[in-house]
C-alpha cells in the first residue's frame, strides 16, 4: 500500500508538470497514450481504488486538452518541449525504481517462504520419526503453503499413522481424509516415489473400509503404485515391506475371498509366500531392524513355509520390541501369540 501511494504521488507530480506545458497536439497525444498504458498496467497489478481513479481523471483531462489543441493548434517553444519530456523522465525514473524495489521485495519474500517451508518439512519429519504424529500433522496444517506437494503427502502419512490409535468412527474419517491428501499429492507430482507409496497404502486401507469386493477390485492398482514407488526409489525399505504385504495377502486369502477375486478378474492377481518373503528380506537388507511389523511378517511368512527356526528368530525379535507406537504394540502382541504355537 505504501508503494502504491508513493506511485500515486509521483504520477500526480509528473502529470501536473506535463499538462501545464502541453501545447501541441503531438504532446497531448503522447501523454494520453502514456496514461492509457500506465492505467492498463496498474489494472494488471491490482492497484487500489485511489490510483485507479487518479488515472481515470488524468486521462479524461488529457483527452479534453487533446481535443482542444486539435481544434486550435498553437506553437510551442523548445523550452516547453524539454519541460514536457522532463515530466516523462521524472515519472519513468521513479517507475523504474518502483519496479526494482518490488522485484527485490518479491525475491526476499520468495526466499523467506522457501526457508519457512524447508524448516516446516524438517521439523515435521523429526516429529514423525519420534512418533509425535499429532504434532507433525498440526505443524503441516499451519504451513505457509498447505497446498504444496511436500506438505500433502506428509499430511497423508501423519494422519494415517495417527488414525491407527484412534477408535471408530473417527478412525474411518481420518483414513478417508488421509486418502484425499494422498490423491492430491499424486495429482501434484507422479514422479516421486512418496506420492505412489502413500497412495498405494491408503488406497488399500480406504478400499478395505468399503468392503471386501472393493478391496479386491483395487488390488491391481495397489500393486501398480507400490511397484512404481520402488522403480523411483528401490532403496525404500517400507515400500518393499508393503509389496511383501501385498503378496502375502494374496497367498493367504481365505477361500471365499478367492471366489470374489475369480469373479472380478478374468486373470486374477497372484501372490505367493515365496514372493512375500523375498520382499520382506529385501526390506530388512535395505534397512536392518527398521520396523517391528517387518520382523512379524518375516516370522509369519517363514512359518507358512514351514521354516520354523527362522520363524522363531524373527517372531522373537518382534515379541521383544520396545513399544513406541501402535504398530509396535500390534507386532509384539501377535508375535507373542504365534511363538506359543511353535
Amino acid at each position: 500500500m505504501v508503494i502504491q501511494r508513493s506511485y500515486a504521488r509521483r504520477l500526480l507530480i509528473a502529470s501536473a508538470i506535463a499538462l501545464r506545458h502541453v501545447t501541441t497536439l503531438a504532446q497531448a497525444q503522447s501523454w494520453r497514450s502514456y496514461l492509457q498504458r500506465q492505467q492498463q498496467q496498474q489494472r494488471g497489478n491490482n492497484t487500489d481504488l485511489v490510483i485507479s481513479r487518479l488515472h481515470q481523471a488524468l486521462l479524461q483531462h488529457t483527452t479534453r486538452l487533446w481535443k482542444s489543441i486539435e481544434a486550435k493548434p498553437t506553437r510551442t517553444s523548445a523550452t516547453t518541449g524539454i519541460t514536457f519530456l522532463a515530466s516523462f523522465s521524472l515519472f519513468s525514473s521513479s517507475s523504474s525504481k518502483k519496479e526494482s524495489t518490488e522485484k527485490e521485495v518479491s525475491s526476499k519474500m520468495a526466499d523467506e517462504t522457501a526457508k519457512n517451508m524447508s524448516e516446516t518439512i524438517q521439523h515435521s519429519d523429526q516429529l514423525f520419526d519420534e512418533n509425535n504424529f499429532q504434532e507433525a500433522y498440526d505443524l503441516l496444517q499451519k504451513s505457509a503453503n498447505p497446498e504444496a506437494y511436500e506438505i500433502k503427502w506428509r499430511s497423508a502419512r501423519a494422519l494415517f499413522n495417527l488414525s491407527k490409535s484412534t477408535p471408530s468412527p473417527k478412525k474411518e474419517q481420518m483414513i478417508r481424509e488421509s486418502f484425499q491428501f494422498a490423491s492430491e499429492a499424486l495429482a501434484l507430482n507422479d514422479n516421486d516415489f512418496a506420492s505412489h507409496k502413500w497412495y498405494s497404502i491408503l488406497l488399500d486401507t480406504k478400499s478395505g473400509l468399503d468392503g471386501i469386493k472393493e478391496r479386491v477390485t483395487q488390488l491391481e492398482n495397489v500393486k501398480k503404485h507400490m511397484k512404481r514407488a520402488l522403480e523411483l526409489n528401490p532403496t525404500d525399505a517400507t515400500s518393499w515391506y508393503i509389496l511383501g504385504q501385498f503378496y502375502y495377502g494374496l497367498a493367504d486369502l481365505p477361500w471365499y475371498q478367492r471366489k470374489i477375486v475369480a469373479t472380478i478378474f478374468a486373470t486374477p492377481p497372484e501372490g505367493s509366500y515365496e514372493e512375500a518373503l523375498e520382499c520382506f528380506e529385501k526390506a530388512e537388507q535395505t534397512k536392518p531392524n527398521f520396523y517391528s511389523m517387518n520382523h512379524l511378517m518375516l516370522g509369519k511368512t517363514n512359518q507358512a513355509l514351514k521354516r520354523n527356526d527362522k520363524a522363531k528368530e524373527y517372531l522373537s525379535l518382534a515379541a521383544n520390541v520396545t513399544v513406541l507406537n501402535e504398530d509396535d504394540k500390534q507386532a509384539k502382541e501377535e508375535a507373542a501369540k504365534l511363538l506359543k504355537k511353535l
